[in-house]
Formats: structure tokens, sequence, C-alpha cells
């Protein structure tokens, strides 16, 4: 009987505890919105001037065939080339060569790139059929915003082929209105292996013109006009008997976006595309070679699209006609 009285001596003195009033005060914060734009992509880099090609080689997903130190080309999943798909902004881009020494990837550069987006298998289909899966290169992309002016200028040197890089950057924004300018070369001589050991016919020479400009013709409307000049001249490849002399792609567009007043319906994009690719082969420097042959090669590319991103109740949807 005692130890029973004691007991719910104990639980009352408990309960009695537990309904202090609390010493903290709540105090509820207001929710803040931070906005601001993506960084470059070799901006996320530990080598911010690295290539493009050395960025993709940093995924799981991602293999690359080294024939020089040049247009590596990409191989997702296992997959080769004819098996994937590689876009730049969503827009279908066809290699000039017959050896694949003009991957899409190699027509870019980082410093106007803000992301790759790397999908596997048929998540990848959306610019295209595939069974590997496909990349999709997204261009930075200015936002209406009064930031005005800006200028940059980047600079590199690498000692191993004695790479010297050079680039630079003009952008203005305002709330109507805004374009991106950017320009980058590279010239590299032969690198060297282990024991300084020099490897020949690894030298390139590249350069890279971007230019995007936007206009909003409505708050929720804006067309954008975008091209890309690329040209590659005095590339070797040592793993091949011929070298390339010129490597030079136009990648063009314009694109029209809407967002509708409608609780569905996100976003609206179309866009229409243009690209032409002049690839030359050719082994006249290479004194082992007993047949010298040039092999030239072009590529036309046409293309729209139109996609719409949406939403019902707890599901996302996305059209696209391609």
């Amino acid at each position: 009987m005692k130890k029973l009285m004691v007991f719910f001596l104990s639980l009352s003195f408990c309960f009695t505890f537990s309904q202090e009033a609390d010493s903290i005060k709540t105090k509820e914060l207001k929710e803040v919105l931070v906005v601001g734009t993506k960084a470059a992509l070799h901006e996320k880099q530990t080598k911010t001037l690295a290539t493009l090609d050395e960025f993709l080689q940093k995924s799981t997903k991602v293999d690359l065939i080294k024939r020089g130190a040049y247009a590596w080309e990409p191989i997702i999943n296992g997959m080769a080339t004819e098996r994937t798909v590689i876009t730049i902004d969503g827009m279908r881009i066809f290699g000039a060569c017959t050896d694949k020494m003009d991957p899409v990837t190699s027509y870019v550069e980082v410093s106007n790139l803000s992301e790759a987006t790397i999908s596997s298998g048929q998540q990848g289909s959306c610019h295209g059929n595939t069974i590997g899966g496909s990349i999709d290169l997204k261009r930075s992309q200015r936002q209406f915003t009064n930031a005005g002016w800006e200028f940059s200028v980047n600079s590199g040197y690498e000692t191993n082929n004695q790479q010297k890089i050079i680039g630079s950057a003009i952008n203005y924004a305002d709330s109507l209105f805004y374009v991106d300018t950017d320009i980058m070369f590279r010239d590299a001589e032969n690198y060297k292996a282990g024991n300084d050991k020099e490897i020949q016919f690894s030298q390139f020479r590249k350069l890279n013109l971007s230019a995007t400009s936007g206009y909003r013709l409505a708050p929720n409307k804006n067309i954008e006009a975008s091209v890309i000049f690329d040209r590659a001249t005095d590339v070797g490849y040592p793993a091949l008997p011929m070298d390339v002399s010129l490597a030079e792609a136009l990648i063009t567009s314009v694109k029209f976006n809407y967002k509708p007043n409608l609780e569905q319906i996100d976003n609206w994009e179309t866009k229409i595309y243009f690209n032409t690719i002049t690839h030359t082969m050719y082994g006249t420097k290479r004194p082992d070679v007993p047949i010298h042959m040039d092999m030239p090669g072009w590529s036309d590319t046409y293309g729209f699209y139109s996609k719409v991103n949406g939403k019902y109740k707890k599901h996302q949807f996305l059209a696209n006609l391609n």
C-alpha cells in the first residue's frame, strides 16, 4: 500500500511538472525568396578554363574516346554516338566527319554553358530517338533584370602542351532587353607523355564565338535569337593517320517563349534552328602515310520543336513536337 501511494504521488508530481509554461518564446520567421542567376559551367570547376570534355568525364554515365587532345567522343552508358542524342539547348546537330572526329561537344565552350543534362535510356528521348541516353548542353541564359553592363576577361596557360587560353565576355541586361556575347581562343602545341616524350601531331587551335539576345514582348512573352560560330584549325590526332585542317560550325536559332496565365500550363517554348558544319581531314603532313587523301565533309541541319510544360493536380507533364 505504501509503495502504491508513493507511485501516485510521483506521477502527480510529473504531471504538475509537465504543465509548467515554456520559458522559450516562439517567433515566426517570414519567408525569404532568394532570386539569382545560375553560375556558368566553368565557374563550378576547380579548373575554370578546362575544356567541356574534361568536365563531362567527371560523370559516371559518360566515357570518352580520346584520339588526341581535342574533340573527344562521348560515350553514354557504353553506347556510341549513333545510339545516343547530343543537343545544344534542344537543337539537333549532325557531325560532318565520317570518322566521328567532330562530336557536338567540340563546337561549344564551357564559358557560355550553364549545365549539361545527362539522361539514360528512354529518359533522353525528349530531343530524339535514343537507346543509350542523351546529353543536352544548356547555355547560360540572361534574365530580364536591371543588371546593366558586365565585362569579364579570362586567361590561362597549361605547361604540358603550352596551351594559351584567352577569352572575354560582354553582357548587358535591363527589364526589356538583354544580350550576352562570349569569345574564347585556345592554341596548343604537342603535349608530352611520361619521361618527357613529345607526342607528335597532338596540337590544335580553336576559336569560339557565341552571342544571345532576348527581347520582352509582354510580361509573359519573349523572343530570343542565338548564334554560335566555332572554328578549329590544325588539329592533330596522334591515334590516326590523318589530321584535321578545318572544323567549322555555324549554329543559329530563334526561340519564342510564352507563359500563359493558366493553372495547368507553366511554359510553352517554340524554337526554329539551322546549323551548318564543314569538316576537312587530310594526311599531307604525315611522313609515313603512303597515300595522301583528303576527306572533306559537310552537314546542314534544319529543325524546330515546340514543347509545353504543365501540371495537373499532383502530376507533371511535358509534351514535345520535334
